[in-house]
């Protein structure tokens, strides 16, 4: 990881990376200005097995897929929804404020996609 922080890139944390506690060690280590968050959607969700399902506030109603009504979401399929778990687990992980962690990696987005925003402004 170091190697690849050092050549100026980002590492994007997932509901996989955080499977373990040496995973969610590695997790927490990545600079904060070189953090990206995802879902790797429709795979990679956090499951109640991984270390980190312990810091996850945010739930979600789901149902079996037989049974989906456009107002849950489906048992055991990664949703973008859930970026919010990624980032509960991480911001506990770090010792950061969840909010003040989205805050700066949602700069980090910005600069990444949308570079022609070089202000890259926080949400507020």
């Amino acid at each position: 990881m170091e190697a690849l922080v050092g050549l100026g890139m980002h590492i994007g944390i997932n509901g996989c990376s955080m499977r373990t506690e040496d995973n969610l060690h590695v997790a927490a280590s990545v600079p904060t200005d070189n953090l990206q968050l995802e879902t790797d959607a429709p795979w990679c969700q956090i499951r109640r097995t991984h270390a980190g399902s312990v810091h996850v506030k945010t739930k979600f109603p789901e149902v079996k897929k037989e049974r989906w009504d456009g107002k849950s979401c489906v048992k055991a399929r990664n949703e973008p929804c859930y970026c919010i778990q990624v980032l509960e687990v991480l911001a506990a992980a770090r010792g950061d404020e969840p909010l003040a962690l989205a805050q700066k990696v949602y700069g980090n987005s910005v600069r990444m996609f949308a570079p022609w925003r070089c202000e890259a402004r926080e949400p507020s």
